[in-house]
């Protein structure tokens, strides 16, 4: 499925609501027109006409918008597959990149990095699909990449050999795979080899969440996806990892500020 692989859209629209959610992708979104806040792991970021905002795999973000505001935009979504056969190591940068920190970037560094000859290229293949246009758009995204980890390097001074940053991959790659079950921290500990304290700290300094806020947001996003589905929220809390009802009543309202039945 191509869609499984990469995503590309453009559009115009009245600003919509868009709560707090992630993606299991990269995000790259440019605000052609309009302005907006964009909240990353709760650093806010005031954006206008022409920035790009880049977001990684399970880096909880949302965005509000003044009152009429416009909001067209185009955005590029892949998966790490569609560009890492390439180069195994071609994500490390922004892979490195601490959650919430460096998502915006400002229209002039867009500018200065062509960046829109990319997403012009992408646009164009998109647009008119032939039977060379995953090939073509990969070799964009690839470029898109390459550009966006010199950005972070030459702008922002991001470092890629952390290895602080690839505990914190696997914490999340763990999480990802095993949310649905009752998980904690000692379970995560117990995988990575790793002392609880030390994992708990490292999460927290790199991320600003706690390992059981992350697991429970992530765990509420999946009910919000569930009961907007159509499901009924008595049939979903088992299947988003909680133990029983009332625990799951009680998160998702800290966390959605609504009950599920709303």
């Amino acid at each position: 499925d191509k869609s499984y692989t990469y995503n590309y859209r453009t559009g115009m629209s009245e600003g919509p609501i868009l709560g707090n959610h992630m993606h299991i992708y990269y995000e790259f979104l440019q605000l052609i027109e309009g302005n907006a806040l964009y909240n990353v792991e709760g650093t806010e970021y005031k954006i206008s006409s022409g920035d790009l905002l880049i977001t990684n795999p399970n880096e909880f973000h949302f965005i509000t918008f003044p009152k009429n505001s416009v909001y067209h935009r185009q955005f590029l979504q892949i998966h790490s597959s569609f560009v890492s056969s390439m180069n195994p190591h071609i994500l490390d940068t922004l892979n490195a990149r601490k959650f919430g920190t460096n998502n915006r970037i400002p229209s002039e560094i867009f500018n200065k990095y062509n960046l829109g000859d990319i997403f012009k290229g992408v646009e164009h293949y998109s647009a008119n699909p032939t039977d060379d246009t995953d090939f073509m758009v990969s070799t964009y995204a690839t470029q898109l990449v390459v550009k966006l980890s010199e950005i972070l390097k030459k702008e922002f001074l991001v470092n890629d050999t952390s290895s602080k940053n690839k505990h914190i991959k696997e914490i999340q790659n763990y999480i990802e795979q095993n949310f649905t079950r009752n998980l904690n921290i000692d379970d995560i500990a117990e995988h990575m080899f790793l002392n609880k304290s030390y994992i708990s700290r490292l999460f927290k300094s790199e991320t600003g969440l706690t390992i059981s806020v992350y697991i429970n947001m992530r765990r509420v996003m999946m009910a919000k996806n569930l009961l907007l589905a159509g499901e009924n929220a008595m049939n979903i809390f088992y299947k988003c990892g909680f133990s029983d009802y009332t625990t799951f009543y009680r998160v998702f309202k800290k966390y959605t500020d609504m009950s599920p039945e709303q």
